[in-house]
């Protein structure tokens, strides 16, 4: 099954990088405060690393719980609680298409870079609505679609095929020659720092799933649902077509 591939590339992805923890620390500052997550559940959806859960639970938040369905990510997460010594967080195997907690049982839902890699991504977004308490708040952040978008989709449908053990070394590769390009020709410098170039294009090129949006659909979907949208960033990436837009909406 397609989700069972993502699950086997983030057992590569989530196993050989971890982002750095203050980088990723100053990220979420963008859009939470530890006033905001004090003593609150939060859903980590998709949480690779764990890293931002790790975060979550650090900042002061009650009770964190984090779910993917690689299970090298959660290994990787569970090292990650163990070495901060945090009582507060967990972590679940779980599809984000059926989650198996009660109607409003999360004050917070973290969803970076996650629904785009399911096979139904509204869907997963009616489910993280669907387990957030009225008046809590959604961070949702979806691959951008652009006119370039084609071409990574030709690219990515080209080497997916090749064999996994090769993954690593040819983002290493293309990191390499690309490192060049990105240099000089960036449009603006990256939100979330502390990432490997060829830990970004395993992303980019390698997984098996990616879904890209406008973010007038995604907005558009939040507030037909009756969000109200607290902040929008528009690009996360250094480049347009490799970028996530990012939004924080509130469950009215």
């Amino acid at each position: 099954m397609d989700k069972e591939k993502v699950g086997r590339f983030y057992d590569v992805v989530w196993t050989e990088y971890l982002p750095e923890y203050e980088e990723t620390e100053k990220h979420w500052k963008i859009f939470f405060t530890s006033e905001e997550v004090a003593g609150r559940s939060v859903l980590d959806a998709g949480c690779g690393t764990g890293i931002f859960s790790i975060i979550f639970a650090n900042q002061g938040a009650g009770r964190v719980t984090g779910i993917d369905i690689s299970e090298g990510s959660l290994g990787t997460a569970r090292g990650l609680k163990e070495k901060f010594g945090l009582d507060s967080a967990e972590f679940m195997k779980q599809d984000m298409l059926d989650l198996p907690f009660a109607d409003a049982s999360f004050d917070i839902v973290w969803a970076w870079g996650t629904v785009h890699h399911t096979t139904d991504p509204f869907q997963a977004i009616d489910q993280l609505i669907r387990v957030l308490k009225p008046g809590g708040a959604l961070l949702l952040a979806v691959y951008t679609r652009t006119r370039l978008t084609f071409i990574h989709e030709i690219i990515r449908k080209t080497l997916v095929r090749t064999p996994r053990r090769s993954w690593t070394c040819l983002s290493k590769v293309m990191a390499l020659f690309l490192a060049p390009v990105v240099f000089v020709f960036k449009k603006r410098e990256k939100s979330r720092k502390g990432e490997k170039l060829e830990e970004l294009i395993l992303d980019w090129y390698f997984v098996p799933i990616r879904h890209y949006y406008r973010p007038e659909e995604i907005r558009k979907y939040l507030e037909d649902k009756g969000f109200s949208i607290e902040k929008f960033l528009p690009a996360s990436g250094r480049f347009d077509s490799t970028s996530n837009f990012i939004f924080k909406a509130r469950k009215v």
